[in-house]
């Protein structure tokens, strides 16, 4: 009983789709009236009308738009019928206040778990210095860098606006001020474990010039990596960059101004407590000594010394030394096969990383794609009334007397332009009058434009019409005899026009056409385009290009009065922003790569060692961006974010190896150097990148997909600029 019922119902609803998708009209989206009653484009999916199955539907109910309404509806939308295991359902609202409310809920914990990163760093250059009196020296040094930034940022700088991404500054900061403090005291406890008589002046005036040396040149590398995505003209994007710019100097400063006289103190207690015991601030090992008697001084002499030799003990230094050693043993042996290895491997990436895409569509997405909402939104996007809305484009208008300037505040998205007129536009102009009367049939003739309605006309044409109904009517109206001059069709007298047709327009309400001062100051014609801003950027480029083609043709053909016009569209705006991240992503490589070379150059003076520094940074770089291709990314808008960290930490690791290997005096052999770097300079970057992933790790366990993400980029940063650092470069500088 039901299979013909079910057959008819299914060509009834088939030959209704059909029609729909032939013959949809956004401005007039009624459904043909061969569509059964009840019928919605919300019920089938795209491909209906072929296959006569549908996978994805949607159900819709009328809400009452309250604030408090949708919220108690968020409160209770858990018990919502979710389905069988045939069939899986999934809730929102038409505008996302689910997934706004779900967002908002979650932003808290996924900010506490971030700041935990901040915790494990504190531990992490507790364990590296055993003295809690220089680990919390260092979080003073980081978290000092924060208002000292902000400072110049808002009272210097000038900088209004403030985004909320500039607070991931912090966790940038956090994982480059740690490595800073690991330098930092690696350097001084390197002199010491070669001098464990000197002074504490002896190992200052060695250990410190050094330290700040290789410090100062990963500073402003790094911070010329940030800076240099500042050529973003996406607000929040340029901000972040130039904000992230500053956090790293001023911890830098910091370091200098905070760490190093922290070190002379610490260094001193250790050579008084020689006689004594120092205190638990000073060394966390003496707060687990057992107190008695005279044995108290020996034992204090023997930590005292192991101190001298290595702050985290003489077996512990001597394990990752050793460990080191075999290292550097093996890589030499191995030299030419991990160069070759290294060289296959920076071509295959660059390859791939050259693939990676802008997103096929504007919308930035805050939730993972398993999430309810973000299922909700997927699948409503595969229905046919989303299809037929996206495939319905957009409105653009064609512009006269206005120049496309802005005036306002280009790092502020909340100032905006003033209106700026164009002092050449005259429409009254006889030739100006019959350029503009010819356009919109011409442009309606084209494939990119269709008319905004069904009965459409721009306002020049009726303008044009009414002028002849009016002259050849018997009773004319009080508009056109006291305005038009007796004018029969356009074009008009040149000294009636303006007042003619701003009469009109006031008469029918037609707000197409501006008047100001009793001239025509601003004409729009308005056409729908093809496409919307959630479309793929290929698509929207290319009928960007197309509609700019076209119209410079027709201000080539225009006389001098009308040829300044263009077209505009919010939709475009997303186009804009998407390329011009792209070629940020580009440019801005291209420029941290090229400082980091002058530095290495001024720094090193050796052209083969800068090659060097900078091929292993451009591995860096390209590994990591060829990796996040292969996880599926696009460069959207939080991507382009976390590849302006990318660049901003890639250039960090190697650039100790490289100084540690041309600051070794004395005239040897490139193996003593580059066992000189590792063994020096390892403890130091492996501290670094074990603090940096194991906080970065804590937050892959955030929803938000801007915080895992960075997670992500943050993670394969360290591991490919470790690898870097330990293999490709070292190899380079052992076979060439």
């Amino acid at each position: 009983a039901w299979e013909p019922l079910r057959a008819q119902t299914e060509a009834l609803w088939k030959t209704c789709v059909e029609t729909v998708k032939a013959e949809f009209d956004p401005q007039n989206p009624e459904l043909p009236e061969l569509c059964p009653f009840g019928f919605s484009t919300s019920y089938v999916d795209e491909g209906f009308d072929a296959t006569q199955e549908t996978l994805y539907t949607s159900t819709i109910f009328a809400t009452f738009p309250s604030t408090k309404n949708i919220e108690d509806m968020y409160d209770i939308e858990d018990k919502f019928d979710r389905g069988t295991s045939k069939i899986s359902g999934a809730y929102d609202t038409q505008d996302e206040n689910f997934n706004e409310l779900f967002q908002d809920s979650v932003l808290t914990r996924d900010m506490a778990l971030a700041l935990a990163s901040a915790v494990i760093v504190a531990l992490a250059v507790l364990v590296h210095t055993r003295s809690p009196l220089l680990t919390g020296i260092g979080l003073l040094q980081i978290i000092f860098s924060f208002p000292l930034a902000f400072f110049v940022y808002k009272l210097i700088l000038g900088f209004d606006f403030f985004p909320f991404l500039n607070f991931i500054g912090l966790f940038v900061i956090f994982a480059l001020g740690a490595d800073d403090v690991f330098v930092a005291v690696d350097k001084w406890k390197n002199v010491r474990l070669d001098h464990p008589s000197a002074s504490t002046e002896f190992v200052a005036a060695e250990a410190l010039p050094d330290a700040a040396s290789a410090m100062f040149l990963t500073t402003v590398t790094t911070a010329v990596a940030f800076f240099s995505t500042a050529i973003c003209p996406v607000a929040p994007i340029k901000l972040f960059a130039i904000f992230c710019g500053l956090l790293v100097l001023f911890d830098y400063v910091m370091c200098v101004v905070l760490v190093f006289p922290t070190l002379c103190i610490y260094d001193l207690s250790l050579q008084r407590s020689m006689g004594g015991q120092p205190s638990c601030c000073i060394s966390i090992t003496n707060c687990f000594r057992k107190s008695g008697g005279d044995g108290d001084n020996e034992n204090a002499k023997d930590d005292a010394s192991r101190e001298d030799m290595d702050g985290n003990g003489e077996e512990q230094h001597s394990l990752i030394h050793r460990a080191l050693l075999m290292y550097f043993d093996a890589i030499l042996k191995l030299r030419w096969v991990l160069f070759v290895a290294s060289a296959a491997a920076f071509g295959v990436t660059t390859y791939y990383a050259s693939t990676l895409e802008l997103p096929t569509s504007s919308d930035v997405r805050l939730l993972p794609e398993s999430h309810e909402f973000e299922k909700s939104y997927t699948w409503r996007q595969k229905v046919l009334y989303d299809q037929l809305q996206r495939g319905g484009g957009s409105t653009a208008n064609v512009i006269w007397g206005v120049t496309p300037a802005d005036t306002g505040d280009h790092n502020n998205p909340a100032s905006w332009t003033t209106l700026e007129l164009d002092s050449d536009f005259n429409a009254a102009a006889t030739d100006a009058q019959k350029h503009l009367l010819g356009f919109c049939d011409d442009m309606f003739e084209r494939e990119f434009a269709k008319k905004v309605s069904v009965d459409f006309e721009c306002a020049i044409n009726r303008f044009d019409q009414w002028l002849v109904d009016e002259s050849t009517s018997a009773t004319p109206s009080q508009e056109y005899s006291s305005n038009c001059g007796g004018a029969q069709a356009v074009p008009v007298a040149e000294g009636d026009f303006d007042a003619c047709i701003a009469a009109w327009a006031d008469k029918v309400g037609d707000t197409t056409i501006l008047s100001w001062e009793g001239k025509v100051r601003i004409i729009l014609f308005p056409f729908s385009s093809r496409v919307r801003y959630d479309d793929h950027y290929d698509d929207l480029d290319s009928e960007w290009n197309l509609i700019e083609d076209w119209m410079s043709d027709k201000n080539d053909e225009g006389p001098d009065a009308v040829n300044a016009a263009y077209f505009s569209s919010q939709d475009f705006w997303w186009y804009d922003t998407n390329g011009q991240m792209l070629t940020t992503a580009y440019g801005s490589a291209g420029i941290a790569l090229g400082a980091a070379a002058i530095m290495l150059l001024l720094t090193t003076r050796s052209l083969v060692l800068t090659l060097f520094s900078t091929f292993t940074i451009a591995y860096v770089v390209v590994s990591v961006t060829a990796t996040l291709v292969s996880l599926g990314w696009t460069l959207g808008f939080l991507e382009s974010i976390c590849f302006a960290i990318l660049i901003g930490i890639a250039c960090d690791f190697v650039l100790h190896f490289s100084h540690a290997y041309a600051t070794l005096p004395g005239e040897v052999s490139r193996e003593e150097r580059a066992k000189y770097a590792v063994i020096k300079m390892g403890p130091s970057i492996l501290a670094a990148a074990f603090t940096t992933m194991a906080s970065a790790c804590i937050m892959l366990g955030t929803i938000i997909t801007f915080f895992s993400k960075f997670a992500v980029v943050l993670v394969m940063t360290v591991i490919q600029a470790t690898a870097g650092t330990f293999i490709v470069f070292i190899s380079l500088v052992l076979c060439i």
